[in-house]
């Protein structure tokens, strides 16, 4: 049977991209690459560019494991002499990436302790047991968690079993617009409060370090936190009231809600010796990443010297096996191969070239700042389309959006952090856009014109906010 058939004899569109991802990720970059430097490219950029649009044909048809991609970006660079073996394996050093293993591991303490259990509770507890009341405290939770999970996937995993418990108990089971309303009010405003905190989705730190070798500013923990939160937290209550709006619920008060999260609190009992020491240490994390500003210790080197706690004897509670069985490898590599990319695009004056490109055919010479953001940021707001996953599609795009507010003479932070925010916030239009969105569609209560029935508006709106908060609130604040 052909590839692009499945097994019910329909057509796949996933198969094709699957089979002939790579065959045509070779056929564009030949393209690419027999059409000759253009002017004003160094040979060196030229082959950046070759290499750049296989990689990103790869990316975007996952023909060959996005791992593997990332992993190809060293080698290719350095056997093709486009930069040297040390330049195109930095990246993979870089702090980002390490703070993402700081990442994954506090978020499997937090699973493992039970504390991200109890939180959950205890928060449905506080806001009541109507349907509204349940919805937003799926959203207070989603803010708490941001702090405590740096991991979009392991906050919607926390918290998937406890809303189909609650359909559950209360009799909603099947596909109802009360489903549809949590599920999705899980996973989108889990995406929004991600662009909210530093340390919540990867995207982030990627959008950070680039910055940084653009030779912008280095943006703290608690800096992100102000320029960053008060955006999110209005898109997350957009979100949450739109959602409400085109899913109301069919009823609004839920029986025996009340004596469910109860219940759930009881079986938990007081607090364990195990949630205490999670607790400690997470506290203390955080507060070592919201007063990174004034203790300067990085991010990174919080994340890792916290977890340490966790396998010391008497004290800790984690074993490796813990680690390795839950660590989130492949987005690792993903991440060092992406920023390895970025930067090879960056160093060999692709990125500018490309950016110079797309500035002119759109026209964008003479328009205001204001104009110019809400144009970039459509585009790549819509890209999402897409893409699946945020990581590889930061590291695409935040340089050359660096590249082109450099040609436009407009402070780079001023566009590439909304960009990194709006990428790493708003993958809302379709269900495969992220992980935690596959997860929740994952459970056979969602349909696909769910998403950008919510999706569409909600990106517009998160366009025209962060476009003003770039040219408004975070120039009173001195970012630039």
């Amino acid at each position: 049977m052909d590839a692009s058939i499945n097994s019910e004899g329909k057509f796949s569109i996933e198969k094709v991209r699957k089979q002939y991802g790579l065959p045509l990720a070779i056929v564009c970059s030949a393209i690419v690459w027999f059409m000759g430097a253009p002017a004003g490219l160094s040979t060196a950029g030229h082959k950046a560019l070759v290499l750049f649009t296989g990689i990103f044909v790869l990316y975007l048809t996952e023909s060959v494991p996005l791992p593997i991609v990332s992993l190809a970006v060293a080698p290719l660079a350095a056997l093709w002499d486009i930069v040297t073996p040390a330049v195109a394996l930095e990246s993979f050093a870089s702090a980002p990436v390490y703070l993402m293993v700081g990442a994954f591991i506090l978020a499997n303490a937090m699973v493992k302790s039970g504390l991200a259990d109890r939180l959950t509770y205890v928060i449905m507890n506080l806001v009541g047991t109507s349907t509204r009341s349940i919805s937003f405290g799926i959203v207070l939770a989603n803010i708490v968690m941001a702090f405590l999970v740096p991991s979009s996937l392991a906050r919607t995993a926390i918290m998937i079993p406890v809303c189909l418990g609650i359909f559950h108990v209360f009799g909603q089971a099947g596909r109802s617009k009360f489903a549809i309303n949590l599920l999705l009010t899980l996973t989108m405003t889990n995406a929004t409060m991600g662009a909210a905190i530093y340390t919540a989705t990867v995207p982030n730190p990627v959008t950070v370090d680039l910055i940084a070798k653009a030779g912008g500013p280095i943006i703290t923990y608690g800096q992100w936190f102000i320029y960053g939160f008060p955006p999110a937290l209005l898109m997350t209550f957009i979100t949450w009231w739109f959602i409400q709006i085109v899913f109301r619920p069919e009823l609004e008060q839920l029986p025996n809600g009340k004596e469910f999260v109860k219940q759930k609190l009881a079986e938990l009992g007081p607090l364990t010796s195990v949630e205490k020491r999670a607790m400690i240490v997470f506290l203390l994390v955080v507060f070592l990443w919201a007063t990174g500003g004034w203790t300067n210790i990085d991010p990174t080197t919080a994340a890792l010297g916290g977890i340490l706690l966790f396998f010391l004897p008497k004290f800790g509670f984690m074993t490796w096996d813990d680690v390795h069985k839950n660590m989130s490898w492949s987005l690792i590599f993903i991440a060092g191969g992406g920023i390895s990319l970025g930067v090879i695009l960056m160093k060999t004056g692709a990125a500018k070239w490309f950016a110079v490109t797309i500035f002119d055919m759109l026209g964008l010479h003479g328009l205001s700042v204001l104009v110019m953001l809400i144009i970039i940021m459509l585009i790549i707001q819509y890209m999402h389309l897409i893409f699946v996953g945020t990581t590889a599609m930061a590291t695409s795009f935040i340089p050359i959006v660096i590249a082109m507010a450099e040609h436009a003479q407009v402070n780079p932070v001023v566009f590439a952090l909304p960009a990194g925010m709006i990428i790493g916030g708003y993958p809302l239009l379709m269900f495969y856009n992220t992980t935690p969105n596959i997860a929740v569609y994952g459970t056979g209560l969602l349909k696909v014109e769910d998403f950008p029935k919510i999706g569409v508006v909600v990106c517009l709106i998160a366009v025209l906010v962060y476009a003003v908060c770039a040219t408004t609130y975070w120039r009173w604040l001195g970012l630039f």
